[in-house]
């Protein structure tokens, strides 16, 4: 499912309407409180495909965010599951996707008590992978101005959302941008490439 839901040729796109019209994405989400790595590594990532459509976004934007956010370490610490990188990694794309051009995924985000994780993986994370991840979902989540004060209010401010050092790509030892789209100052929505769709 994860690869027939990829990209975006013609059948992806029946597909990723069809497993939301023959209810396969409740199925999906109950999947991700599985205690094997593999099958919730397989599941964020279909998960991640399937979000491209933009009603699928909305239902799991409000319905798996909970579940996704459970698998997430804090900081070094990591969940009962012992997730590997990877799928560690897997679940932050996935999240990345979701809060991608949708306040409202973000906002569910935030209620769902991620931003402690997050940071906690972009200050903390061994993995610069993950630190990576981490570090970009905080960046999107920034960037809606509506949610700035409810964060503000969650005692989170703007160096909370910006890329720690270990996020900056090996040829940025003094922090300024390198290659990599994580040294790019953080974005305002209005600024930018939109997402056509």
């Amino acid at each position: 499912l994860q690869n027939l839901s990829a990209g975006q040729w013609t059948w992806s796109t029946y597909i990723r309407a069809t497993v939301r019209k023959e209810k396969g994405l409740p199925i999906l989400v109950e999947l991700l409180r599985s205690d094997s790595d593999k099958v919730v590594r397989a599941v964020a990532i279909a998960l991640r495909n399937l979000s491209i459509d933009r009603r699928n976004k909305d239902l799991i934007g409000s319905y798996a965010m909970r579940d996704l956010v459970s698998n997430l370490p804090s900081g070094q610490q990591r969940p009962a599951k012992n997730l590997e990188e990877d799928t560690v990694v897997a679940i932050l794309n996935t999240i990345h996707e979701i809060v991608t051009d949708s306040s409202e995924n973000a906002r569910s985000l935030i209620q769902a008590q991620a931003i402690e994780k997050l940071v906690a993986i972009n200050r903390t994370s061994q993995s610069p992978r993950e630190t990576k991840a981490a570090s970009h979902v905080l960046q999107t989540v920034w960037s809606y101005k509506e949610l700035r004060n409810t964060l503000n209010k969650d005692g989170w401010n703007k160096t909370h959302f910006q890329p720690t050092t270990a996020a900056l790509p090996k040829g940025s030892k003094s922090g300024k941008p390198g290659y990599d789209d994580t040294t790019l100052p953080l974005m305002e929505k209005s600024q930018g490439n939109k997402k056509s769709g």
